[in-house]
C-alpha cells in the first residue's frame, strides 16, 4: 500500500501543480478588445463661377477696325465643370477676352490642372488653341493664373481669347463665329 499512496500522492501533486498552471495562466492572459468609431467630414467643390457670364471684367471686347462692327461674346455653363465660350467677329483685330473664375468653396486644399478645350462648333482643337477652318478666328485657353486654391475661399482665374489674327482681310460679308469648352482639371492638393 506504501507505494500506492505514494503514487496517489504523486498523481495528486502533479494534478495540483496543473491547476495552479491553469490558474496562473488564466490571471496572466488577457484579450485586447478595441471598438471605436471614425468620421471624416469633407467636401469637394472646385467648380467655376457660373455667376459670373457677363459684366466689365468678365466678358472684354476690342474692335480692330474704326467704325467697325464691334465683336460679341458670351459664356455660359453646363455645369461647374464646363464653361461655353462663344465668340462673334468681323474683321481682322477684333478680340474678344473672356474672364472665367474658378473657386474652391469645398474643405480640401485643391491643386489645378490644364485645362480640357473641346470644340463645339466652328474651330479645330489644337492643344489649348482652337482655330476655324478658314483662320479668320482663333481661341486661345491660358492655363489658371494660380495653379493652388486654399480651401473653403480659393480664387483664380483663367483667361479665352477669342480673336481674328488675319490683317491680310480687310472685312467680311458675314460675321465669323466659333465656341469651345473649357472643362476644368482639379485634384486634391
Amino acid at each position: 500500500m506504501g507505494n500506492n499512496n505514494h503514487k496517489n500522492a504523486a498523481i495528486a501533486m502533479l494534478l495540483g501543480a496543473l491547476v495552479v498552471m491553469a490558474v496562473a495562466y488564466a490571471a496572466f492572459s488577457t484579450a485586447l478588445t478595441i471598438n471605436g468609431t471614425a468620421t471624416i467630414k469633407s467636401s469637394w467643390n472646385v467648380a467655376f463661377d457660373t455667376t459670373k457670364t457677363t459684366g466689365t471684367g468678365v466678358i472684354t471686347p476690342t474692335t480692330g477696325k474704326s467704325g467697325g462692327t464691334a465683336p460679341t461674346g458670351t459664356i455660359s455653363f453646363a455645369d461647374g465643370q464646363n464653361a461655353t465660350v462663344s465668340a462673334n467677329l468681323y474683321q481682322p483685330g477684333d478680340k474678344v477676352v473672356f474672364t472665367l473664375t474658378i473657386k474652391n468653396t469645398g474643405s480640401l486644399d485643391a491643386t489645378l490642372g490644364a485645362p480640357t478645350v473641346t470644340a463645339v462648333s466652328g474651330c479645330t482643337v489644337s492643344a489649348k488653341t482652337c482655330t476655324s477652318t478658314n483662320g479668320y478666328l482663333k481661341f486661345t485657353v491660358s492655363n489658371p493664373a494660380s495653379t493652388s486654391l486654399e480651401k473653403t475661399s480659393g480664387t483664380t482665374t483663367m483667361t479665352v481669347t477669342a480673336e481674328f489674327p488675319d490683317v491680310a482681310v480687310s472685312s467680311l460679308s458675314a460675321n465669323q463665329s466659333a465656341s469651345i469648352r473649357v472643362s476644368l482639371t482639379a485634384t486634391q492638393a
